[in-house]
């Protein structure tokens, strides 16, 4: 009876639902394991006022790393029922946890695409064991996820041109880019891009001025490498 007890109140707690206290989505339910500064409202403050900023009514928005689903929910907020949210997410938990804050909070114009985004499609190992926001494509990753490349799914008229593209996917910044050339090319989405190293830092950096993006980095003082960028195409910031 016990055990019994224990383990109805352990799913309890694990689908424990409380009001986000402040910020953008506060009144909204959340999940309470699914992390606590998303409940307090304070999270990611330098990114979180750049997706103010930059989503607006109407706008198709492309979340590359959607993880519990905050930039989400709060994209599709922003986009409001004129606009649409494409969400990828590849690992399994993360994605029920979204699908869950989705539901609880009647959200109507999001879609989750369970996988990751990188230059080829197939299936790729993925390491889950660092943490839920922390996981990324790797070969000796012992989960394997399902990859996929946007310039196939928007080319292939399988989605709409994004008008806000934010990318956090832990190191797989280069492959993910690489293969959404054209889809930038054409569509020329604002953009809100993390990057995890020198090495992505510098790439994207130099795949914003091949495009013609003018840019700037929202948080300069952080550790050399591990940035967030916010990019507009030239002719929309004149």
């Amino acid at each position: 009876m016990i055990r019994k007890i224990r383990e109805r109140m352990k799913l309890w707690m694990r689908w424990l639902t409380v009001p986000i206290k402040a910020g953008p989505l506060k009144g909204m339910k959340w999940i309470v394991v699914s992390g606590s500064n998303f409940i307090r409202g304070r999270y990611e403050e330098f990114k979180t006022e750049a997706v103010l900023k930059c989503v607006k009514p109407g706008d198709v928005v492309y979340d590359v790393g959607g993880h519990v689903g905050y930039y989400s929910i709060l994209s599709s907020v922003l986009a409001g029922p004129r606009g649409k949210v494409f969400v990828f997410e590849p690992r399994p938990l993360n994605a029920i946890f979204l699908k869950r804050h989705v539901a609880i909070n009647e959200i109507a114009n999001l879609t989750l695409i369970e996988a990751a985004v990188s230059d080829r499609s197939g299936n790729a190992g993925f390491e889950d064991k660092t943490g839920s926001g922390t996981g990324h494509l790797s070969t000796e990753g012992s989960l394997k996820v399902e990859t996929i490349v946007l310039d196939e799914l928007v080319n292939g008229g399988s989605y709409p041109d994004p008008d806000f593209l934010k990318m956090d996917i832990e190191g797989g910044e280069i492959d993910a880019l690489n293969g959404a050339r054209k889809t930038i090319e054409r569509s020329r989405p604002v953009m809100v891009i993390a990057t995890h190293g020198d090495t992505e830092h510098a790439f994207v950096l130099d795949y914003l001025q091949q495009y013609d993006y003018v840019y700037d980095v929202l948080n300069p003082e952080a550790i050399k490498g591990d940035t967030e960028i916010v990019a507009f195409p030239a002719e929309a910031a004149q």
